[in-house]
């Protein structure tokens, strides 16, 4: 059988893998050394794919993630305790014990401070003019239901926006008051304050503290009608209370007020 020129041993069909596989050439070991690059070149394109797949699945963990919402559930109207019998037993409460609050007591508190009673959006606590300048965040520090962190209440929507996480057992107010109830408290409320939004009058800024005594007093009545503690606490450094919880330049910080269950 006469051979085709230029064939060489096992030639024709070496010559057409190599030119499906490998384009042109026809020498072995190019073939070879092109097969052993294209391998190594689908393995790096593996490891990338690879990165790529866990660098998306790991992103949360690595990046901010966006305020977390929380649903507050919706505040009782009615209860067992009547308003006197409430300021008959309101007493300051800084002894607590280690038992927890639950994420619907939380959220009757911040009802009873600044919730929404009407569809005008008035409030449980009046304000001067209607201004509303308010704030109120809460550190959760052992509460059912609510990660460690510092929340904002949202009274419109009845909700918790998320400032700060902390791991579980952190004390995100360690160093703003030496006060021990703040640190035993399983939640501590902090009323702050917008003092821009009632305006510049010379009797805007009393208006806005008397306002924060009035909230203030609401949630300690309703702590009584709970069967809860609390108590109004000034002792703090107000500047590193607003860095701790992470609020706004133009919000500052008033007072705190520790809550949980009283000591016997």
């Amino acid at each position: 059988m006469a051979k085709i020129p230029g064939e060489t041993k096992g030639g024709a069909f070496e010559n057409t893998l190599a030119g499906v596989v490998n384009g042109p050439s026809t020498n072995l070991a190019d073939r070879k050394s092109d097969c052993t690059s294209g391998f190594k070149k689908r393995n790096v394109n593996h490891r990338f794919l690879t990165l790529a797949f866990l660098s998306f699945f790991l992103a949360p963990c690595c990046f901010p993630a966006e305020p977390a919402t929380i649903s507050l559930p919706n505040p009782k109207k009615t209860g067992g305790t009547s308003l006197e019998e409430a300021l008959a037993a309101r007493r300051s409460v800084r002894a607590y014990t280690e038992q927890t609050l639950t994420l619907a007591e939380v959220g009757q508190l911040l009802w009873a401070a600044q919730g929404i009673t009407s569809p005008d959006g008035k409030r449980t606590a009046p304000s001067a003019m209607h201004r509303y300048p308010l704030e109120l965040a809460v550190v959760a520090q052992n509460v059912d239901g609510l990660p460690s962190g510092a929340y904002r209440y949202v009274p419109a929507k009845h909700t918790l926006e998320l400032l700060i996480a902390a791991k579980p057992g952190a004390q995100l107010l360690a160093g703003s008051t030496s006060q021990a109830q703040v640190h035993s408290a399983p939640v501590v409320f902090v009323v702050a304050a917008v003092y821009e939004r009632m305006g510049s009058g010379a009797n805007n800024r009393t208006w806005t503290d008397y306002e924060a005594g009035l909230a203030s007093e609401n949630l300690l009545l309703e702590a009584v009608a709970l069967k809860l503690g609390a108590v109004v606490t000034g002792g703090i450094d107000p500047a590193s209370v607003k860095e701790a919880v992470k609020l706004t330049a133009s919000e500052q910080v008033i007072v705190v007020i520790p809550v949980g269950h009283p000591a016997k």
